[in-house]
């Protein structure tokens, strides 16, 4: 839907939510024409933070595209001139992200006629991550706000990573990023998971994207020479109670005029720098009343890519008390198996057995209209989920945060889908 369109159908309403509804048109593209939808403005992204408190945005909007293009967004407890300078230094990325082995300048002499550092220019790169190395070519291009990261050869080519730092009333910095790239063809891990299912790849670039933002975040916040405990914590991992769970502050923003296929995700962390939560928000066309009581169907649940078996738990699985489901799950390089303990309006389940024990889940409905607004909580222990995701976490500590982002986003189209074919 067109902005100007969004803005006439509102009534008087306070600025707040004028820039929400506003953030929630901009997420959509403009279907009649065909129209690619514009970059949501600085304020639009701080009003829908503001709404989240302190959990950083991700915005997918629209699971079928590729290769997936992506919205983020965080706050930065630094000023907006440190992070511009940030994010045309390469030094500043290596520091960010210390599995880049190698981010230099193509050409042996570095040297270039302007004053500083060099800022512009053909960049290597080569990224060390578990199994294999990534290695390609880039554009380095400052812009006024901050820089485009233009990928032109090798891994994840064809792809465009622009970066933009803006300054916020309270001294505060909206860091914001507008990514996309070929997840796909990575490897022979990625093809296969992507082969296996087409939503890997948001799935995959999410994760991606979202821990090149926080690092950039944390290096941002760094005082001087001093490690950031967040960035490699050395805290065991956090699960929430049930009790945390609660999806109403990120649909409020649900309310501003979001339209499917469009997907809203929080992700807070705590102030140790383990994860908390990961959230994703999506529409259904099924009534709620009617959602609510598919929920409580197993079947309903194996929607979930590679929840391959979802049936009612036996007394000898630990779980006589309670209404518990044990899932056998068959996905490349994932193991979900696990005992889930569930409880019923609204939906919250804990794995009380098997290799994710300790995993927490929520969903809950809120009608919208004739349709319902979605919102999955995970804490899906993706660290005890199997070698390959417990390896790249142990090398990336925010790829806890990342790959649970990628499985919720998967996850939550999943199930809204299973929702929508029962719409009559």
């Amino acid at each position: 839907m067109p902005v100007d369109s969004c803005k006439r159908l509102l009534p008087a309403v306070p600025r707040t939510a004028l820039w929400l509804a506003t953030l929630a048109c901009v997420l959509v593209p403009d279907r009649g024409a065909g129209a690619e939808s514009r970059p949501a403005r600085p304020d639009e992204l701080t009003a829908a933070l503001d709404v989240l408190g302190d959990a950083d945005l991700v915005v997918l909007a629209d699971p079928s595209r590729r290769p997936a293009r992506l919205r983020l967004a965080t706050r930065v407890a630094a000023p907006v001139d440190r992070v511009r300078a940030m994010l045309v230094d390469l030094a500043a990325y290596r520091s960010a992200l210390p599995a880049l082995r190698r981010l230099d300048f193509e050409g042996k002499d570095q040297r270039h006629a302007g004053p500083g550092p060099r800022s512009e220019g053909r960049v290597t790169w080569e990224l060390e991550v578990p199994l294999w190395n990534l290695e390609g070519k880039l554009w380095l291009q400052p812009t006024p706000a901050g820089a485009d990261l233009i990928v032109m050869e090798g891994d994840f080519a064809p792809g465009l990573v622009r970066l933009s730092a803006t300054a916020e009333p309270a001294g505060t910095t909206l860091l914001s990023m507008d990514a996309s790239a070929n997840l796909r063809d990575v490897n022979w891990i990625t093809r296969r998971m992507v082969k296996r299912n087409a939503l890997a790849e948001p799935g995959l670039a999410a994760a991606a994207f979202y821990v090149m933002l926080r690092a950039l975040r944390l290096q941002a916040e760094r005082v001087g020479d001093a490690q950031d405990v967040r960035r490699r914590p050395a805290t065991a991992p956090s699960p929430p109670a049930l009790s945390e769970i609660d999806g109403g502050r990120l649909a409020r923003l649900a309310g501003a005029g979001l339209q499917a296929p469009a997907l809203l995700a929080a992700v807070r962390s705590r102030g140790n720098g383990r994860l908390a939560l990961v959230q994703v928000l999506a529409l259904s066309r099924l009534a709620t009343g009617a959602a609510s009581g598919l929920l409580a169907q197993p079947q309903t649940w194996q929607a979930l890519p590679g929840w391959r078996k979802v049936n009612p738990a036996k007394p000898a699985d630990d779980c006589s008390s309670a209404t518990c489901w044990k899932v056998d799950t068959s996905f490349p390089f994932l193991d979900l198996d696990a005992i889930w303990k569930i409880g019923i309006q609204p939906w919250r389940a804990v794995a009380v057995a098997g290799a994710c024990q300790g995993a927490a889940m929520g969903l809950d409905l809120l009608p919208l209209g004739t349709a319902t607004a979605a919102v999955l909580s995970m804490y899906p222990r993706l660290e005890k989920a199997g070698y390959i995701p417990r390896k790249s976490i142990e090398s990336e500590p925010l790829l806890e945060h990342g790959l649970s982002l990628g499985v919720a986003l998967v996850d939550a189209i999943s199930l809204v889908r299973t929702l929508d074919a029962n719409v009559r």
